[in-house]
């Protein structure tokens, strides 16, 4: 239930008779916590539901139908086995607008010689000056709090033969929302084949794979995901023109199957223009995205939009190859 208070701050309540503002109920939205003090817990509900939300620019912009064809140091979150497709070493800078002032920061590097790769990440997903409030009506709040997810992962990849690449991603798992804080560990297992025709790609990965964690004397199930992709690249090869299409198939525990789907047209190997659609998201199904490329830079925009009037999240990136 919301509420306007007079200083005109729209404000939810939650059990307890504790209220917050609309930033801090979206938040809890979007990482998808197990708060049962508070709101939105279910029975079999799973919580860190923020490990769901892809780190990609351009997986973004291709629906995030990205487990057979990321190929840049994001792999670390869609896809371990991928990075063995990096020679040399990829960083990358990845900061998304969320709405209500949700910030969304990845920062991932790899090296790799076409064999074997590592690889290290780091995610934050936060929100700041978040207003706590009670029941009666005020100018100003009782306090303001931060609340902020992080993900610290490292990875290793190897080529198994030819055609065959397998990865794996440690995760240190941490969570803090008002004076309340989780932590746990999980783990992701990717694997990737490439046979004779070099244009098509299969992939598939486990992720979230982990113990319970708890939260408010609350045990819950990590976001446990099975997920199938394939990409292919058709033998088009004019003025140094690309077309690549991808599709994911893919399964969290306790939710229904979700499909992605995606496309990318690169000009002269410098610009490349992205489309995807996305089912049984919050948000709505097609995507858009555009890469620039000037050796050995990138950067990267993905526009996602969203549905029951929250707003639209923009996602920027910026990377390096050397």
């Amino acid at each position: 239930m919301k509420n306007i208070n007079p200083a005109g701050a729209q404000v939810g309540r939650c059990a307890g008779g504790q209220v917050f503002t609309v930033r801090y109920i979206i938040f809890l939205l979007l990482i998808g916590s197990l708060l049962p003090g508070l709101c939105f817990a279910q029975a079999g509900q799973t919580g860190m539901a923020f490990l769901k939300i892809g780190v990609g620019t351009r997986a973004a912009g291709m629906g995030n139908a990205a487990t057979a064809i990321v190929d840049d140091a994001s792999a670390l979150f869609w896809n371990p086995a991928r990075i063995t497709a990096i020679k040399g070493f990829d960083a990358t800078f990845i900061h998304t607008n969320w709405f209500q002032d949700v910030s969304h920061e990845f920062i991932g590097i790899v090296a790799g010689n076409g064999v074997s790769a590592v690889g290290f990440g780091f995610t934050i997903m936060s929100v700041d000056g978040i207003e706590r409030r009670t029941n009666t009506p005020s100018r100003q709040p009782l306090a303001t709090f931060n609340a902020y997810d992080v993900v610290l992962s490292g990875s290793y990849a190897r080529r198994i033969t030819e055609t065959v690449s397998a990865g794996i991603t440690l995760k240190g798992l941490s969570e803090k929302i008002l004076f309340e804080t989780a932590s746990g560990v999980a783990f992701d297992l990717g694997v990737t084949y490439q046979g004779l025709n070099q244009g098509l790609i299969l992939a598939g990965t486990i992720r979230n794979i982990g113990p319970q964690m708890s939260f408010i004397r609350e045990k819950f199930d990590l976001p446990r995901e099975v997920r199938v992709g394939t990409g292919y690249k058709p033998p088009i090869d004019l003025f140094q023109d690309r077309v690549l299409i991808s599709a994911d198939i893919s399964k969290y525990k306790g939710e229904p199957i979700r499909l992605n789907m995606g496309s990318e047209y690169t000009y002269q190997q410098r610009f490349s223009i992205m489309i995807g659609y996305q089912t049984r998201q919050d948000q709505s199904g097609f995507t858009t995205g555009f890469r620039a490329q000037f050796h050995p830079y990138r950067i990267d925009y993905a526009f996602v939009p969203f549905s029951a009037g929250l707003g639209d999240a923009h996602r920027f990136a910026i990377g390096i190859r050397w």
